[in-house]
């Protein structure tokens, strides 16, 4: 079977290197590749049905994705489409599509960053939201820990706060005397203090101290040693932050 060139076969496009690795659907040959795919004889030769390809072009995914991960990528992309309605599909753009469909391979399903690759999708197929989006969204996930994006899903629920006493020399936590949320859902005070500082970087989060707090009324027994101070840290998405969560975590 000869070439053309273009990366199909004289027959017609061949399922597993229709596209090349990156390619995107919007593209002229691809747009060619799309519509020949789904006449009967290149569905019966692949074993694909013509919505199966549909909504691959949608997501503007290389047919090439398709043959290596059918069955997965196919999943993904039903629970997608699930969050929005027929009426309101549209081609994903392709600086938010190009690197999720990168991404995919190296992502596990049961993971925190693919929920948040679906929604990032789910806003990216929504022709109400897909303009909304900065394509800098997807390389974030990619940077993220899942314990990083579970603290942004729980930080979009309610802001935290902790009650500290610092070491006002050294400026040291030396113990934390109370906190509105569990510190073992982020692995404990050390690493949930490291991650948010993390986060903070990135300009995801704010850490915002403050020594209000009112000890005789909040903590009536409790005595502060010489050299120690009880701080308040309050932490909060931030603009940006709060524009990130609103595209790539759902609830």
């Amino acid at each position: 079977m000869s070439e053309n060139g273009s990366g199909l076969s004289s027959a017609g496009p061949v399922v597993g290197d229709v596209a090349g690795i990156g390619q995107l659907v919007n593209s002229e040959v691809a747009q060619k590749t799309y519509a020949e795919a789904l006449s009967p004889a290149m569905r019966q030769v692949g074993g694909l049905t013509e919505d199966a390809l549909k909504t691959f072009r949608l997501f503007t995914a290389p047919l090439k994705l398709l043959a290596a991960y059918h069955d997965r990528f196919a999943a993904f992309c039903d629970r997608v489409r699930a969050k929005v309605p027929e009426e309101q599909q549209c081609d994903a753009p392709p600086e938010i599509a190009r690197p999720v469909m990168q991404a995919f391979a190296s992502t596990s399903d049961d993971s925190p960053l693919m929920k948040m690759f679906e929604e990032l999708m789910a806003k990216a197929i929504d022709k109400r939201e897909s303009q909304t989006l900065s394509p800098t969204f997807p390389a974030i996930i990619q940077s993220l820990s899942p314990m990083e994006a579970l603290l942004l899903a729980d930080l979009k629920k309610r802001e935290q706060v902790t009650d500290d006493l610092v070491d006002q020399e050294k400026q040291l936590i030396v113990s934390r005397v109370k906190a509105n949320f569990d510190f073992a859902q982020f692995g404990g005070q050390a690493h949930h203090l490291t991650i948010s500082q993390a986060l903070k970087e990135r300009n995801l989060v704010s850490l915002k101290s403050t020594g209000k707090v009112n000890v005789a009324v909040e903590y009536p027994g409790l005595t502060i040693p010489e050299g120690l101070a009880l701080r308040r840290t309050t932490i909060r998405l931030t603009m940006f932050g709060e524009w990130f969560v609103s595209a790539c975590v759902g609830g």
